[in-house]
C-alpha cells in the first residue's frame, strides 16, 4: 500500500504538466507520470463490479471517452480499460490486477480533475490568503530565523540587498499538486471502504487531512527558506531571479514527499475485508444509475448554463465624453498615419455598426441620456464620472440595460480608478496589475473551454495583448474568460503608462486569473474586460477579437432572466444524486457503475449546454452590408501581426493586411472551407501544399462569384502559387527576373519601382515592367482571379516595418498602389478587367 501513495503523488503532479497550469503543457512527461502512477497502484485491492455491470459501465463511458479532450480523457480511458480487463474471462491473475490499478487511477484522476477545476475557479477570484493564514506564514518565517513583517497579504522578508515582498497566497500555502494529493488520497481511502469499516475510514480520512494540514506550513517554510537562500547566494550585480521554484512542477512534485511520508507513518489502510452482501434487485440498480445520471446532468447544467434571456433592440452607445483614449469618431482611412491612427476604435465601431444601431455619447450622463439605449460601452475612461452619473448608470442596468466596461493594464490614465467607481457598485473591481504569461511574457494565447460562456462560444483561439485582471469580490457572476499560467505584476507608478518592467518579483501572484467577468444585476447585465488594446485598429481583426466584441455586445443585448433557474436545477440534481447514493449503499462494486453514470451525465450536460447556448445566442446577423476580405492560412503561412505587433520580417505582410481596413473593408484569417466565406480571398506568399480538394473548392468559389488575389514573388522560394492558379490557366514564371518601374493603368499611382518580379502568363495584363506583365487578371465564371508577381514590394520591410510609420512620398505611392489594386478588384467584377484592357490598349 505504501507505493500507492507514491503513485498518488505522481498522478497529482501530472495535472501540472497535462493542463499546463503554470507552464506550457508537456504531453510526454504527463503521460509518463500517469503511467508510472497507475503502475504503482498495481496490487492495491479494489472491489470491482460484476462482469455484466463492468461491461455496462464501460458502455456508458464510451460516449464520454469520445467527446472529452485530453488530458481529461486519460481518466476515462483508464476506467474503460480497467472495467474491460476485470470483466474479460482471462485465466491469469495479472490482467485483473492491472485492471484494478487502472480503475483506481481512473477514479482518482476523475476526482482530481474536479478538484483542479475547483482550485482554479477559487484562486482565480483571489489568490490572497485569509488574514489568519497569512499571519501563520509570518510566524513560520520568523520561526526559521528570517526577519519578516506582514503587510496585509504580503510577507516582507529582509535581506541585506533587498526586502522581498513575497505574496502570502494560496499558491505558497496550498499549491494545486498538494490539493490534488489531498483529493486523490480521500478517493484512495473511500474506494477501499466497506460497510464494516466506515467508522475506521472516517478516522483515516481525518488522519489524511491532518497530515496534509501539518505539512502545509513546513512546505511553505521550505519554499521561503529556498527563496532567501538563493537571494543570499546571488552575486550582488546579478539580477534576482528567484521565483521559479514556486511554479516549477518538478519542485512541487518533490514537495509531495512530505505528505507521502506522513501518510505512510500515520494513515493505515488495511486490506478490504471479505464480506457478503445481498446484491440489490436489478430494478434498484437501474434506478441508482438513472438517478446518478440525471442528478449529475442537472448539477452540471446548473453550473455551466448561462441563460441568454430575451433579446433587446440592439441600440449600442459608446461613451466618448469621459474618454480621450481609443476614440471611435475619426475614420481609419488612407490619409491618416502614425501611432494615433492605430490606437483607436474606429474599425471595431464601424464593424459593430453593421450588426447593431451604434451611437456615441458626448455629454454628461443624466436621467434621460440612456432612455433609448440598450447597451452602454464605457471604454478606458480618462476622466472621472460624477456620483450622479454613476447612479444613472447603475439604475440603467437595474432597469434592464447592458453595461460593458473595458479597462487596461495597471490603471493607465487612472482608467482603473474611474472604472472602479462604477464596478464597485456591482461588487467587483479592476485590479491595478499587468498579466504576463509565465513562459512567454508578451504572448498569452487563450483557448476557449470545452463548454464556453455564451460570450466566447463563437470565438476561436485568441492572443491577448497584456491585460489587467478582474477581482470578482463577492459578486455573483461567471468568469467568461479565465486563464492559467499567468503571473500578475503590480503597476509601476514611476512609468508614464504605469507599465511595470517584466522582471522576477516576489510580490507577483501566479496561476489562474479572471480576464472577463460577466454578471446579471437586476434586469440588466454587466461585462468587464481588462485588455482594451486588442480592439484597437492595429489588432482587432486578428483571430478572435472582433468575435469577442460581438459576443460581449450580443450577450449584453439580452435582458437577465427574471428567475435564478440555475440554483433550482442544481438543487434538484443534488437531491437526485443523494437518492442514488442512498439506494446504492448495499450494492458491492456499485460505486464504479455510479461513477460511469455520473460522468455520462456531466458529458451530456456539456453537450446540451453548448447546444442551448448556440441556439439561444447565435452569431448576430448583419443588418448592413460590408466587404469581407479573407486572408488565407490554409496554404499561406507568411508572418502577420500578433497582438498588434509586426515583426518586420522579409516575408511578412502585417502592414498589407492592416491597410486593407483603411478602405472600409474588414478582414479575417481563415483556413480550409472557412476561407471561402468572404468577398475576396487573398493569398500572401503561398508555399504550403495545395491538395486537390482545396483547389476544387477554390475553383467553385471563383466560379460562383468569388474573387481571389494571389501575391507572390521570386523571393518566395517554396511557392505553390502555380498549383493554385492551374485551374484558371495562369502561372508565374520567375526566369528571367524583371526589375524597374511599374507601368500601371491610367489614374493609378506611378513611379513605384521593384527590384525583382516574376512574369505572369495567362489572363489580361494589368501592370507591366518593360512591357512584360507582372500583374494580370482573368475572369472565371462570375468571379475574377488577380495575380501579382512583385509581391516583395508589399512585404513589411518595404511598407515601413511597423504600422506606426509616417510614410514619405515614395512609400505613400506604394500604399496607394495597394489601395487601387484592392479597389479595382472589389468595386465590381469588371472594373479590374477594364483597367487591364486600358493597359493593353
Amino acid at each position: 500500500m505504501r507505493r500507492a501513495w507514491i503513485g498518488l503523488a505522481l498522478l497529482s503532479a501530472s495535472w501540472l504538466f497535462g493542463l499546463g497550469y503554470y507552464h506550457d503543457p508537456n504531453g510526454t512527461i504527463w503521460a509518463l507520470l500517469v503511467l508510472a502512477g497507475t503502475g504503482l497502484l498495481i496490487g492495491v485491492d479494489l472491489r470491482v463490479p460484476a462482469r455484466i455491470e463492468s461491461i455496462i459501465a464501460a458502455a456508458l463511458l464510451m460516449p464520454v471517452l469520445i467527446l472529452i479532450p485530453w488530458p481529461w480523457r486519460a481518466a476515462v480511458a483508464l476506467l474503460v480499460t480497467g472495467l474491460l480487463l476485470c470483466a474479460a474471462p482471462i485465466p491469469r491473475r495479472w490482467p485483473g490486477r492491472v485492471g484494478q490499478a487502472a480503475l483506481m487511477a481512473g477514479t482518482i484522476l476523475v476526482l482530481q480533475a474536479a478538484g483542479m477545476l475547483a482550485y482554479e475557479s477559487v484562486t482565480a477570484r483571489s489568490h490572497e490568503l485569509p488574514p489568519q493564514l497569512a499571519a501563520m506564514l509570518h510566524g513560520v518565517a520568523q520561526a526559521i530565523g528570517i526577519p519578516a513583517a506582514l503587510d496585509g497579504s504580503t510577507l516582507a522578508l529582509y535581506s541585506i540587498r533587498h526586502t522581498h515582498r513575497l505574496g502570502a497566497t494560496w499558491g505558497l500555502l496550498l499549491d494545486p499538486a498538494t490539493f490534488s494529493f489531498l483529493v486523490g488520497g480521500m478517493a484512495l481511502i473511500c474506494l477501499r471502504v466497506s460497510r464494516a469499516s466506515i467508522s475506521r475510514s472516517f478516522a483515516r480520512l481525518l488522519g489524511l487531512v491532518v497530515c496534509v494540514a501539518l505539512w502545509l506550513p513546513v512546505r511553505a517554510a521550505i519554499l521561503i527558506a529556498v527563496h532567501m537562500h538563493r537571494a543570499l547566494r546571488t552575486e550582488y550585480n546579478a539580477p534576482l531571479a528567484l521565483m521559479s521554484p514556486f511554479w516549477s512542477p518538478w519542485v512541487l512534485l518533490a514537495l509531495l514527499a512530505g505528505p507521502v511520508f506522513l501518510v505512510w507513518r500515520f494513515v493505515r489502510t488495511p486490506p478490504i475485508p471479505v464480506q457478503t452482501m445481498e446484491t440489490p434487485r436489478r430494478s434498484r440498480r437501474i434506478a441508482c444509475v438513472v438517478l446518478a445520471f440525471v442528478g449529475a446532468l442537472l448539477v452540471a447544467m446548473g453550473l455551466l448554463w448561462a441563460p441568454s434571456g430575451s433579446r433587446k433592440q440592439g441600440r449600442i452607445w459608446v461613451d466618448e465624453h469621459r474618454s480621450n483614449w481609443e476614440r471611435t469618431d475619426r475614420p481609419y482611412d488612407p490619409n491618416w498615419y502614425g501611432q494615433e491612427s492605430g490606437y483607436n476604435y474606429a474599425c471595431i465601431y464601424d464593424y459593430s455598426s453593421r450588426f447593431y444601431d451604434m451611437d456615441r455619447v458626448y455629454d454628461p450622463i443624466d436621467a434621460n441620456t440612456l432612455a433609448e439605449c440598450d447597451v452602454l460601452v464605457v471604454k478606458v475612461p480618462t476622466a472621472r464620472y460624477t456620483t450622479e452619473e454613476v447612479e444613472h448608470i447603475v439604475r440603467f442596468v437595474e432597469n434592464g440595460g447592458g453595461l460593458l466596461l473595458i479597462g487596461e493594464h495597471t490603471n493607465v490614465f487612472n482608467s482603473g480608478t474611474y472604472l472602479n467607481d462604477i464596478a464597485a457598485r456591482f461588487g467587483f473591481r479592476f485590479r491595478h496589475d499587468c498579466l504576463f504569461d509565465i513562459d512567454t511574457p508578451f504572448e498569452q494565447l487563450y483557448h476557449p473551454p470545452l463548454v464556453p460562456h455564451p460570450i466566447v462560444q463563437h470565438m476561436p483561439t485568441m492572443d491577448f495583448a497584456v491585460s489587467c485582471s478582474i477581482d470578482p469580490g463577492a459578486s455573483s457572476g461567471q468568469a467568461a474568460i479565465r486563464a492559467t499560467g499567468l503571473r500578475s505584476l503590480p503597476a509601476d507608478y514611476h512609468a508614464s503608462n504605469y507599465y511595470p518592467q517584466v522582471e522576477d518579483r516576489a510580490d507577483a501572484r501566479y496561476g489562474a486569473f479572471v480576464q472577463l467577468w460577466a454578471m446579471d444585476h437586476g434586469a440588466g447585465r454587466v461585462a468587464a474586460f481588462g485588455d482594451s488594446t486588442i480592439f484597437s485598429n492595429f489588432s482587432t481583426f486578428e483571430p478572435g477579437k472582433a468575435e469577442l466584441m460581438l459576443g460581449m455586445l450580443e450577450w449584453l443585448n439580452h435582458k437577465a432572466p427574471s428567475r435564478d433557474s440555475q440554483t433550482i436545477v442544481v438543487g434538484m440534481g443534488l437531491l437526485l444524486a443523494a437518492g442514488a447514493l442512498i439506494l446504492s449503499r448495499r450494492w458491492p462494486g456499485g460505486r464504479l457503475v455510479l461513477l460511469a453514470g455520473i460522468l455520462l451525465g456531466v458529458t451530456a450536460a456539456g453537450v446540451a449546454v453548448r447546444a442551448m447556448h448556440r441556439s439561444a445566442m447565435p452569431v448576430p446577423t448583419a443588418l448592413r452590408p460590408f466587404t469581407h476580405v479573407v486572408i488565407d492560412r490554409t496554404v499561406c503561412d507568411a508572418p502577420l501581426s500578433r497582438s498588434g505587433f509586426i515583426s518586420g520580417q522579409a516575408d511578412g505582410f502585417g502592414i498589407f493586411e492592416r491597410w486593407i481596413l483603411r478602405l472600409g473593408y474588414f478582414t479575417s484569417r481563415r483556413e480550409g472551407r472557412d476561407a471561402f466565406s468572404g468577398d475576396l480571398l487573398v493569398f500572401l506568399y503561398p508555399r504550403r501544399d495545395v491538395d486537390a480538394d482545396f483547389r476544387r473548392q477554390l475553383a467553385d468559389y471563383v466560379d460562383g462569384g468569388g474573387r481571389i488575389l494571389v501575391i507572390d514573388a521570386p523571393a518566395n522560394g517554396r511557392s505553390t502559387a502555380n498549383t493554385l492558379l492551374h485551374p484558371f490557366g495562369m502561372r508565374i514564371v520567375n526566369s528571367p527576373l524583371l526589375a524597374g518601374p511599374l507601368e500601371t493603368p491610367e489614374g493609378w499611382p506611378a513611379g513605384v519601382t521593384t527590384q525583382n518580379s516574376g512574369q505572369i502568363e495567362g489572363g489580361t495584363p494589368l501592370i507591366r515592367i518593360t512591357g512584360r506583365p507582372v500583374a494580370a487578371t482573368v475572369g472565371f465564371g462570375t468571379g475574377t482571379v488577380t495575380v501579382v508577381g512583385f509581391g516583395a514590394q508589399f512585404t513589411d520591410l518595404n511598407m515601413g516595418v511597423t504600422g506606426d510609420t509616417i510614410p514619405n512620398a515614395a512609400m505613400r505611392n506604394l500604399y496607394e498602389l495597394q489601395f487601387q489594386l484592392l479597389l479595382a478588384i472589389l468595386s465590381d467584377n469588371q472594373h479590374v478587367e477594364a483597367d487591364a484592357d486600358a493597359v493593353a490598349d
